[in-house]
């Protein structure tokens, strides 16, 4: 990996399970959640947030202020960092939309799962590399449960 090529991103088998859980259940509406972990690209844990948008949930999401600072609170008592956030795209690709451009913030991970007719499918992980950047697509790493197995990337359409 050279020093421009991003970083992959690594998430446990149990939070990919607590992401496509989360994703369901929220369905027919996005679903979203914030990603912690003890260092950048690392995710440990998803803590599912109910999605506050009230005008057009199927297919917005938003986060109340009170949320992100009880996440970032959270983050803190555990000794772990905030690294970004997820969310679902019912019966749409997992891809970030215009929206998602518009919204996300240097420095933490996008991460969206495509969710088809209630059934959790693709998975996607991207970052913005800079204030007027286009996201940029990461690799995904799924860490295999068994420490002898060896960790699994998870195929995402480009």
């Amino acid at each position: 990996m050279t020093e421009s090529e991003p970083r992959p991103v690594r998430l446990t088998q149990a939070v990919l399970e607590e992401i496509r859980q989360e994703a369901a259940r929220a369905y027919p509406h996005e679903g979203c959640g914030a990603l912690l972990g003890p260092a950048p690209g690392h995710v440990r844990e998803s803590l599912a947030l109910p999605n506050q948008d009230a005008d057009s949930p199927r297919t917005r999401f938003s986060v109340s202020p009170r949320d992100y600072m009880a996440v970032e609170s959270a983050a803190d008592a555990r000794d772990v960092r905030l690294l970004g956030f997820w969310h679902s795209h019912p019966d749409h690709p997992a891809r970030p939309s215009v929206t998602d451009r518009r919204y996300a913030w240097e420095g933490l991970l996008t991460v969206v799962i495509a969710v088809d007719h209630g059934t959790p499918r693709d998975i996607t992980a991207w970052d913005v590399p800079g204030l007027e950047q286009p996201f940029r697509q990461l690799t995904l790493v799924v860490d295999a449960p068994d420490p002898e197995s060896a960790p699994e990337e998870v195929s995402c359409p480009s």
